[in-house]
């Protein structure tokens, strides 16, 4: 495991991330031989705390009151892929309790019970 730190924002729309060094995904990305045609993420690096359309906080009194915060996280070196994109698992108390705050469960999905940084795709 490794760890670095992010900055969290809120917006446009219903949507927090957390965005870290693109050094840490254009690293791991030139590590995905080339032959798997993986292109790179359409946003810059970022770990999704709420995702777009996918969730909405119940506890919306609160929204924006973390912009800008320094959050830590940790992330492993071992490179996933579910068919069409490539990722790294990352974990972090802060973003749970971000999202504990907003009324959210701890992990969006929770037989996972990690966050991921994307490291790109296979789409066409």
């Amino acid at each position: 495991m490794f760890s670095s730190t992010g900055i969290l924002h809120y917006g446009p729309g219903i949507r927090v991330i957390v965005a870290i060094d693109q050094g840490i995904v254009n690293y791991y990305r030139s590590l995905i031989p080339k032959y798997h045609g993986v292109h790179p993420q359409k946003y810059p690096a970022h770990i999704t705390v709420i995702r777009t359309g996918r969730e909405q906080p119940p506890q919306m009194d609160i929204w924006g009151q973390h912009q800008g915060e320094i959050v830590v996280f940790q992330y492993h070196p071992e490179i996933h892929c579910d068919g069409s994109y490539w990722h790294l698992n990352a974990t972090s108390q802060r973003i749970g309790e971000i999202r504990e705050e907003l009324g959210l469960p701890k992990f969006r999905f929770r037989e996972r019970e990690c966050y991921h940084i994307s490291l790109g795709n296979t789409k066409v």
